[in-house]
């Protein structure tokens, strides 16, 4: 279950932030729950994931460094690709979607 937390909790509680649009990496964020998530005026802003020690905020208002698009849509494919493989067993997909998503956060990271 997720909980509330204030975008300043978030920053302060993190080194590496990155700022990830709705829907831009549901593949590859397919078999994590966030941690948290916060809103504003407008409502839910973004959500929170704890991946290795990064924070991924994913949403409509998300924080930190911005991730280049073209490599979201690169691993976001390729996460797809794994996940609507029904010949493999469930737990090998989520395995190899998860090492897709650490190698993704690298990159990301590297880019930065």
């Amino acid at each position: 279950m997720k909980a509330k937390v204030t975008k300043t909790a978030v920053k302060n509680s993190f080194n590496t932030i990155l700022s990830i649009g709705y829907c831009d990496i549901d593949n590859l964020t397919r078999y994590k729950n966030p941690f948290g998530y916060s809103s504003g005026i407008n409502g839910w802003g973004c959500d929170y994931y704890n991946i290795d020690g990064v924070c991924l905020s994913t949403g409509y208002d998300p924080i930190g460094q911005n991730v280049d698009y073209k490599l979201m849509r690169k691993f976001e494919a390729k996460a797809q690709k794994i996940s609507l493989d029904y010949n493999l067993d469930y737990k090998i997909r989520e395995k190899k979607v998860n090492k897709l998503l650490t190698e993704f956060i690298n990159k990301a990271k590297n880019e930065n």
